[in-house]
């Protein structure tokens, strides 16, 4: 299971709510440190737990006008792409493929990059 600091979670035996506060070494293994809603923390085994919420981050203003841009760039680079395939003569179909190779070339690394810039999650 992977957990990352925020995720709310729920004990199977008790049936109580909390978040995951952080990820504990215990001789009997790795332990999940959950704050619960009284102010309390639990030391709970990663198999009585089940996933209720993932945490995300909130998207703020500046992230919407990039990834607009970044939209806008994919479609200007599918466009580019496939009018120089269709200027040289190509079918149909290579068009229609060089223009999706455009725009999969800008936001697969826009994607790499909120991948490594998002919350991280802990295999326990």
């Amino acid at each position: 299971m992977k957990l990352a600091i925020g995720d709310v979670v729920r004990g199977r035996h008790d049936v109580a709510l909390g978040t995951v506060a952080g990820i504990n070494e215990h001789t009997d293994g790795r332990l999940v440190v959950v704050w619960m809603p009284g102010g309390g923390f639990r030391l709970l085994e990663p198999s009585a737990l089940s996933v209720v919420a993932r945490c995300s981050a909130p998207s703020t203003p500046v992230r919407s006008v990039l990834a607009l841009l970044v939209l806008a760039v994919a479609l200007f680079a599918g466009f580019v792409s496939s009018r120089s395939v269709g200027e040289l003569g190509a079918d149909w179909l290579l068009i229609l493929l060089a223009g999706l190779g455009g725009c999969t070339a800008v936001v697969i690394p826009y994607q790499c990059l909120l991948r490594l810039t998002g919350p991280r999650r802990f295999r326990v």
